[in-house]
């Protein structure tokens, strides 16, 4: 029979654990060495404070929650991964968990990014800061979740990590995209949740969007009607239980 890992929230993924943390660190040398504003010169060492801090209270955030919500339980010695497929009806959330997985890690890669900045660090030097924090983070997760005597590791879960990672680079590097597409999380309480206020765990609540923005195309960013158009496609569960 095939295991069916138990469901869980996972908004406090975007912290970082002590492996994020690690991988990040060793691009911090490289990303405060030229500030990201040379008319707002920050010294080194203020820098690499700040991303030493950012990382640090992020790794200590997750560390926390995870003992008491995730890993209170404990740890085994044996390793236990589980297949726990994509979008098909018969997954225990419909793919939704997948996309969140996918959402997390994007929105932190961009959120990160912002944060890198402000602490000094180059544009591009911040960029790679929030990718490896967010790559590590999510993958030193899911193997504690290996490890553990209630969770699993997924593939699957790595797999969506990494796309959201790649997808918050291409935003970031690509400007002109980044102003014409949007990707976005709507969430509405659902029965299934028992319309409480739970969007990271009510699964059929959650809808995932990609937006093209009229606003981004220029030639219609400057129409009086037509730049407030938007086109979206989505994806969303319905009939899948909250997390527990």
């Amino acid at each position: 029979m095939r295991h069916v890992r138990p469901t869980r929230t996972w908004h406090c993924r975007a912290a970082g654990l002590a492996l994020g943390m690690c991988m990040a660190c060793g691009q911090a040398q490289e990303g405060a060495a030229d500030p990201a504003a040379p008319d707002e010169q920050v010294a080194p060492y203020t820098v690499r404070q700040r991303t030493i801090s950012i990382m640090a209270a992020n790794t200590l955030a997750v560390a926390a929650y995870g003992k008491s919500n995730w890993w209170n339980d404990g740890f085994t010695t044996r390793f236990h991964s589980a297949n726990e497929g994509w979008f098909g009806q018969n997954t225990y959330s419909g793919g939704a968990d997948k996309l969140g997985h996918f959402y997390m890690n994007y929105a932190g890669v961009r959120l990160f990014s912002r944060a890198f900045e402000w602490a000094g660090n180059t544009p591009a030097g911040s960029n790679e800061l929030a990718a490896w924090l967010m790559f590590g983070t999510f993958t030193a997760i899911e193997v504690l979740d290996g490890f553990s005597k209630q969770w699993r590791f997924s593939k699957e879960d790595v797999v969506m990590n990494v796309a959201g990672v790649g997808a918050a680079l291409l935003m970031e590097h690509h400007p002109d995209l980044d102003r014409v597409l949007d990707l976005r999380f709507l969430y509405r309480p659902s029965p299934e949740g028992g319309n409480h206020f739970d969007p990271f765990g009510d699964y059929s609540g959650q809808t995932y969007l990609a937006v093209v923005k009229a606003s981004g195309i220029p030639a219609l960013r400057s129409h009086p009607v037509l730049r407030y158009l938007e086109l979206s496609v989505g994806y969303g569960t319905r009939g899948y239980g909250t997390l527990g």
